[in-house]
């Protein structure tokens, strides 16, 4: 049987108990129309990665109206609010969810609601679905009269998805490093109510470019080609076995390259995605894939008749951080606790890259919780949400910064997450 700390118990049983949460728990619930009304309106605000600002002016607004005065959006469209606390202690907490998708303009032509009650759109679920909840949070704890005792900031960020690389969360925490002493962070990002991540898979992406003379397929058959070179590389970076524990894992996913069908190819590029739940493994899996690719060259570069010179350059175009919490820390009990005590049964992921990473980068305790309800073919056209339930996603959220910041006149702050 697992074990808890019989303080973050307590704190639980407290939080669960008091009338003005269950309140707040309420609230969520008998106001979950409205919150998929907002999360509609917000989902047809497109938001492609790097152009978030008329989705974050909207959400921006709505924070507003629902009573948070102390908010800005930034020069990269974060969307940054903080819900004042009683105690003036300098210290906070934050929730928060990622305000792009992975959707081009265009992309989203409309939301249809079938029989079943799901609602189909592209990124309706990721992260829509969060920043709607986040906001319903907000509203609960306003209309439950809870009086946080240290900062609550209420975020919607940046950048996460694709090249963004979780860029938005990591300019956030660099801004409120100087306002705030900031505890913990809770994002809302994947599926179901129950599953949630407390760990950081680290990622990188490179992309690789060859480029040589060039020359006809026959008269110039002697000189060296980007493209078989690109070859020779992969067939070495094929040869690299990423270690199975810590998970790490390695692909070459995109390849192109030639000007003509009767030409020797003057260039050739080829992109690379690496993973680990570890950074040493990830560093170590990095130098070996620089090892291979100059392996490569080297091969082209020294066969018999090899005319030319082949020029290499390999740019790193994304740097996740990996990291880990211990499997006992405060934070990842207080998530157990808070799904059982919603009535789920919770699930705790190995890894997990989302926005998450960026604060076990900086020693801060985090979790990212699944948005609840039921989901179907994220990052897909045929996107889809199912919202019966979902309100344990918000009142999971109402539970752990009720129990992280602490509730004037129902509980202290937790002294450590």
């Amino acid at each position: 049987m697992e074990h808890f700390s019989p303080k973050i118990v307590e704190a639980v049983e407290t939080v669960k108990t008091s009338p003005s949460v269950q309140r707040a728990f309420d609230y969520v619930k008998d106001h979950l129309e409205e919150t998929i009304r907002d999360q509609k309106e917000l989902v047809l605000i497109e938001a492609p990665t790097g152009h978030e600002k008329a989705k974050a002016e909207r959400y921006l607004s709505m924070l507003r109206e629902a009573g948070l005065d102390d908010i800005y959006m930034d020069e990269h469209f974060n969307v940054i609010g903080k819900l004042q606390g009683t105690g003036n202690t300098g210290c906070s907490v934050l929730l928060e969810g990622h305000l792009d998708t992975v959707f081009s303009f265009g992309d989203v032509k409309g939301i249809e609601t079938d029989a079943e009650g799901r609602i189909h759109c592209p990124g309706i679920c990721d992260d829509t679905r969060a920043i709607a909840a986040n906001l319903a949070v907000l509203r609960a704890f306003k209309a439950a009269n809870l009086r946080p005792v240290h900062d609550i900031y209420f975020c919607g960020t940046v950048c996460e998805e694709g090249l963004g690389g979780m860029k938005g969360m990591a300019w956030t925490l660099d801004q409120l490093k100087d306002k705030t002493n900031l505890l913990a962070t809770i994002s809302i990002d994947g599926a179901t109510a129950e599953i949630f991540y407390a760990n950081a898979t680290g990622m990188i992406d490179l992309e690789v470019t060859i480029e040589g003379p060039g020359g006809h397929a026959w008269t110039a058959c002697e000189r060296v080609s980007a493209i078989h070179t690109a070859g020779l590389a992969i067939a070495e970076i094929a040869k690299i076995v990423p270690p199975k524990d810590p998970k790490t894992t390695l692909t070459v996913s995109l390849i192109e390259g030639g000007q003509a069908i009767h030409a020797i190819a003057q260039k050739a590029v080829f992109k690379i995605n690496a993973r680990s739940n570890s950074q040493a493994a990830l560093n170590e899996i990095e130098e070996q894939i620089y090892h291979a690719i100059r392996r490569g060259v080297e091969i082209e570069q020294k066969k018999e008749g090899g005319e030319g010179e082949l020029s290499l350059s390999i740019e790193k175009t994304l740097d996740v951080p990996a990291g880990s919490q211990p499997d006992d820390a405060a934070i990842i009990q207080l998530a157990k606790l808070a799904t059982q005590a919603v009535g789920r049964n919770y699930k705790f992921l190995p890894g997990g890259c989302t926005n998450t990473n960026m604060s076990i980068e900086r020693g801060i305790a985090a979790v990212t919780l699944g948005r609840g309800g039921e989901e179907y073919g994220t990052h897909t056209l045929k996107e889809w949400f199912n919202p019966k339930g979902v309100y344990a996603c918000e009142q999971k959220s109402i539970l752990m910064l009720s129990v992280l910041a602490g509730l004037d006149g129902v509980i202290a702050p937790l002294d450590k997450a």
